[in-house]
């Protein structure tokens, strides 16, 4: 038993220390709390909403306050490579959360008590501190030299998120990705260039839509909304304004 026990703290100390990883990152590049009230006030815009009031639209959004982190410190090869990383830890998390078995085997062992181990935080949180870097310098006029793959690496985590959101059951495990899909839509939604919209919203039309036909979350089913909205006058199909 001891051998398992040495095992068991070991594998808990380095969860506990990759999430800490991941944390620091986002806080070190966007400053502590940063991500976290981003969050809150797309979580706010999105309950607005659905109360049909304009609370959403004075709401500010973090990331246009004043930088305060280390991200216009480094380079953009930097920050790409710190990305590259996030989806590694991200990678990692979501197989070992798929792997039912593995999960069951560690549970019956005496991992983690009385619940059965889950690496959900490290999945969520890894896979958001990758999306804001990735947004932070898609809209940054100062490194636009390194836009075209910025654009295609947002395109491709995003997409595969969303898939991977569709296919989810668990409840548990669908709430951890709530603040993710917010934080991805309320950032394309906002994006001022009209020809880099249409480029996202193309790639994630379909998905959206297959999200619309089970989507129970009033604040999902919001932003949602806006999204469809903001595709009616990008692609000219409607000049409806939202109010």
């Amino acid at each position: 038993e001891m051998p398992d026990e040495k095992l068991f703290i070991s594998l808990k100390i380095k969860c506990i220390v990759q999430l800490e990883l991941i944390q620091t990152i986002d806080n070190i590049i966007f400053y502590p709390a940063t991500s976290r009230k981003e969050d809150e006030k797309n979580l706010a815009a999105a309950r607005a909403e659905m109360r049909q009031s304009d609370e959403n639209e004075q709401t500010s959004d973090s990331h246009q306050q004043e930088d305060q982190g280390m991200y216009q410190f480094l380079s953009s090869s930097q920050l790409l490579l710190l990305v590259d990383c996030l989806m590694e830890a991200h990678q990692f998390a979501k197989t070992f959360n798929s792997s039912h078995e593995q999960r069951n085997f560690l549970w019956k062992a005496g991992f983690r008590g009385n619940v059965k181990p889950d690496l959900l935080v490290h999945e969520s949180h890894s896979l958001a501190c990758a999306l804001r870097i990735l947004f932070k310098m898609y809209t940054d006029e100062s490194r636009q030299d390194s836009s075209a793959v910025v654009q295609e690496k947002l395109i491709k985590i995003s997409r595969e998120a969303l898939a991977y959101y569709l296919n989810l059951t668990a409840e548990k495990h669908k709430d951890s990705y709530t603040s993710l899909i917010l934080l991805l839509l309320s950032r394309v939604i906002q994006l001022y260039d009209e020809n880099r919209f249409r480029a996202h919203a193309s790639a994630y039309y379909m998905p959206l839509c297959e999200m619309i036909f089970y989507e129970s979350k009033p604040e999902l089913r919001a932003i949602l909304r806006r999204f469809y909205i903001r595709c009616s006058r990008a692609f000219r199909i409607s000049s409806y304004i939202s109010h």
